[in-house]
C-alpha cells in the first residue's frame, strides 16, 4: 500500500512537470536571435524588445570628461543573452568581434574593465541606452559600423560575466502621418490651460533642422493663429536630460526660434510670436526611460 502511495505521489509530480514545462518553453521560443548575429554559442535569449524607429544613444567614448554618444536612428532591436559557463568575457567578446569584423565591421570604440569603460558614470550607460553591466569590473564593449547598401548597421556588443547585451541599430525611415494635429483641439488647451504641446513636430537629431514630417503640425497651428486675429504666443523648447545642460539649453532655444520662423514663413506676423527654450528644466516624464526621454523632447505652444 505504502508503494502505491509512493508511485500516485510520483504520477502527480510527474504530471505537474509536464504542464508547467510547455509554457515556460512556449515563451522562450518566442523569443528570436538578430536575422544579422548569431549569438555565442551555449547562450540563451533571455529578452529582446524592437523598436521599428527610434533614436539610439551608442556609446563611441569614455573619459574624464564623461561618456562619449553618437545619436543614430533607425530600427532598435536590443537583446539580452545569459552567457555559458565556464566562458570569459574576454573569449566571449572576442568571438563576436572577430565574426562581425569578417562581415566587414569597422569597430569605432572598445573598452574593457570598469575605469577604462566608465559605465556607472552618471549618466550611466543603463540610463542613455539600456546596456546595464552592474558594478563589477570584469566587463568588455566595443560598437562599431557595418556597410548597408548607402549607410551603415550600427552594433554594439558588452559582456560581463553573467550577461552578453547586443544592440543593433539598421536604417528605417520613420512612418510617417501617424500623429493628427487637431486646430479645435490646439484652442480648447490654451482656452483652458493656457498652454498646450505642438505634436509632431520632428527634428534632425542633435539639431534644430525641422523635418518635411512637421509641416502637417505647423501648418495648423498657423492656420489657428490666423483664425484668431488677437492670439500671441510664445514657442517653448524643452529636451531630455542626457548630455550637457548647456549644450539642452541651447538646442531648445533653437529649436523654439526654428518653429516661431515655420509659423513666420506661413504668414503669422512675427510681432505675435516669441521663442524661449528651458532645456532640460521642466520634465514631464521620468528620464530614466527612453519613453520618458521622448516626451520630455517637444514643442510648446504658451499663450501669452
Amino acid at each position: 500500500m505504502a508503494l502505491f502511495k509512493i508511485s500516485v505521489a510520483g504520477l502527480v509530480l510527474s504530471l505537474l512537470l509536464v504542464l508547467t514545462v510547455p509554457a515556460v518553453s512556449a515563451n522562450m521560443a518566442e523569443l528570436k536571435d538578430h536575422e544579422l548575429v548569431s549569438p555565442y554559442q551555449g547562450s540563451v535569449l533571455r529578452e529582446r524588445a524592437d523598436e521599428a524607429f527610434n533614436e539610439y544613444r551608442r556609446i563611441v567614448g569614455a573619459g574624464a570628461e564623461g561618456t562619449k554618444t553618437e545619436t543614430v536612428e533607425g530600427k532598435v532591436s536590443r537583446l539580452r543573452y545569459d552567457n555559458p559557463k565556464g566562458r570569459s568575457t574576454l573569449e566571449i567578446e572576442r568571438n563576436y568581434r572577430q565574426a562581425l569584423e569578417a562581415k566587414g565591421l569597422v569597430v569605432d570604440f572598445q573598452c574593457a574593465g570598469r575605469q577604462a569603460c566608465g559605465h556607472q558614470r552618471e549618466p550611466s550607460w543603463n540610463s542613455l541606452n539600456g546596456l546595464n553591466l552592474g558594478v563589477g569590473g570584469d566587463v568588455r564593449y566595443f560598437t562599431g559600423r557595418l556597410p548597408a547598401g548607402a549607410g551603415h548597421v550600427w552594433v554594439s556588443v558588452a559582456v560581463n560575466p553573467q550577461r552578453t547585451f547586443l544592440h543593433i541599430a539598421e536604417p528605417a525611415g520613420m512612418q510617417t502621418g501617424l500623429v493628427q494635429v487637431d486646430a479645435n483641439a490646439l484652442a480648447s488647451a490654451l482656452d483652458a490651460q493656457g498652454k498646450v504641446d505642438l505634436p509632431g513636430i520632428f527634428f534632425d537629431s542633435g539639431t534644430a533642422t525641422l523635418r518635411s514630417e512637421s509641416n502637417p503640425a505647423l501648418d495648423v497651428a498657423a492656420s489657428l493663429m490666423r483664425e484668431r486675429a488677437a492670439l500671441a504666443l510664445d514657442v517653448v523648447g524643452h529636451t531630455d536630460n542626457q548630455g550637457n545642460d548647456a549644450f539642452n539649453l541651447d538646442l531648445s532655444r533653437q529649436r523654439a526660434a526654428a518653429v516661431v520662423a515655420a509659423l513666420s514663413a506661413r504668414g503669422v506676423p512675427a510681432g505675435r510670436l516669441g521663442s524661449r527654450g528651458m532645456g532640460a528644466s521642466q520634465p514631464v516624464a521620468d528620464n530614466a526611460t527612453e519613453e520618458g526621454r521622448a516626451r520630455n523632447r517637444r514643442v510648446e505652444l504658451v499663450r501669452r
